[in-house]
């Protein structure tokens, strides 16, 4: 109930209309400032306050198998001008937010008194909070991101007699949450059925703290040395867009952790509609979607992720234009919705070839990509759930920034060597060495 009552306070001190340029600007800014005021209240000054607010505030949380299309229906039912308002709120959040939603997540709305919507809020996790809030001209977007601790860990160990590797990764320490993660790493590059007890391992951990509550990690760096299978090592690359499809994986040389794979279709990824069941968005029915929506401007470049030959190239009034591609183990990608189709029937394309731009033909709610996989069988399967990268080996200025990355990881292994040890938690004996990041 406080949290509830925190939320409506929130909702109240965001809202202020703007017109111009600078007032969205200034609107903003105010946003962020308030957020950090309102983080420093204790609870019962935030239920005092809340509770002389005018306005009311509707809510919805994500149930089993749904995605913010269930979520959004469910509200605009509650509200008067629901369509209209949330359709717009949506639209101003779609370029900017990812929904990876998990259930019990809850989406926030403030109505005014004329049942039009004011304000409306939704925070994947402690730090995040995406705000979109009403101005004169229209929805302004505001991503609050509040500030976090981030230690590096250093995990070392061996093999043992009889021990799974997920095992032995628990036992010096790793947090469950990141094990089957460190684990896909190692697998990449390292034959484990070849792999011998006192094979040695080190990890290199960065984690995410806020107010002593994990909020993400990822793996910095894999080394591992084996007798038969030999020296490895793995190092996370980042690239420039935080979202790109590059950001992976990689050997210091740039070959990519994988030993077989496609690539992604588009450079960069943001899925709208899942695999499966779902409720259409157009015709509000619950049906199967055989594919992956990927979310992207008209005129993005589509790619082929991987060799084949072109076997359909041409439009209907579902799909809109459309391109299916026939691989050498005899399954077929669709691609469909394009704006433009970049090749013909019979032609041979290669991995990564342009061969169209993201549109919004055939049934469609806004540009966007509809990526299909075929079996050698003929049945639509979850493109998802085969191996994919985003380039077999990084070059040019990715693998430019690979070795500077390279470097900052060794210099991070060195540091957090040097750090004292500490216990991993109360209930065991494990010793880590942990370095806290400015």
């Amino acid at each position: 109930m406080h949290k509830f009552l925190i939320l409506i306070g929130l909702a109240a001190l965001f809202f202020t209309g703007c017109g111009e340029e600078k007032q969205i600007e200034s609107l903003k800014n105010e946003a962020k400032t308030l957020q950090a005021q309102f983080d420093s209240l204790n609870v019962e000054l935030a239920k005092k306050q809340a509770l002389v607010l005018n306005g009311r505030v509707i809510s919805d949380t994500v149930r089993a198998g749904e995605g913010p299309f269930h979520v959004f229906s469910r509200l605009k039912a509650r509200v008067k001008n629901g369509e209209e308002d949330l359709g717009k709120v949506y639209l101003a959040m779609q370029d900017s937010v990812e929904f990876h939603l998990r259930v019990g997540e809850a989406f926030y709305a403030r109505l005014d008194s004329n049942d039009r919507v004011q304000m409306f809020r939704y925070a994947p996790n402690p730090i995040t909070i995406h705000l979109v809030s009403r101005s004169d001209t229209g929805y302004v977007y505001t991503l609050i991101e509040k500030p976090v601790v981030k230690k590096l860990s250093i995990y070392e160990g061996r093999l043992e007699e009889g021990s799974t590797l997920n095992g032995i990764l628990f036992k010096v320490g790793i947090p469950r949450r990141m094990i089957g993660i460190v684990s896909g790493v190692l697998q990449c590059k390292v034959a484990f059925p070849l792999a011998r007890p006192g094979d040695k391992f080190r990890i290199l951990l960065e984690d995410s703290y806020y107010k002593d509550a994990w909020v993400s990690g990822k793996v910095v760096y894999a080394e591992f040395d084996g007798r038969i299978v030999g020296h490895h090592e793995a190092f996370r690359y980042e690239d420039e867009d935080p979202k790109s499809s590059y950001n992976a994986h990689y050997t210091e040389d740039g070959d990519a952790l994988v030993f077989d794979g496609l690539r992604y279709p588009l450079e960069h990824l943001r899925i709208t509609s899942s695999f499966g069941s779902r409720v259409h968005p157009i015709t509000g029915k619950r049906t199967n979607h055989n594919g992956v929506d990927y979310g992207a401007p008209t005129g993005t470049i589509v790619h082929a992720v991987a060799e084949g030959q072109v076997t359909v190239s041409g439009f209907d009034n579902l799909s809109g234009n459309k391109i299916a591609i026939k691989h050498r183990d005899n399954t077929v990608s669709w691609y469909m919705h394009l704006s433009a189709r970049g090749v013909a029937v019979g032609s041979k394309v290669m991995a990564g070839q342009a061969i169209g731009r993201v549109g919004s033909t055939g049934r469609s709610t806004g540009p966007h990509l509809h990526y299909g996989f075929k079996n050698a069988q003929g049945a639509w399967i979850n493109p998802l759930s085969k191996t994919m990268i985003a380039t077999p080996k990084l070059e040019g200025k990715r693998l430019a920034r690979l070795k500077n990355q390279v470097v900052e990881a060794r210099k991070q292994i060195e540091r957090t060597l040097s750090a004292p040890a500490v216990k991993v938690n109360d209930s065991t004996d494990v010793m880590v060495r942990q370095l806290v990041l400015e």
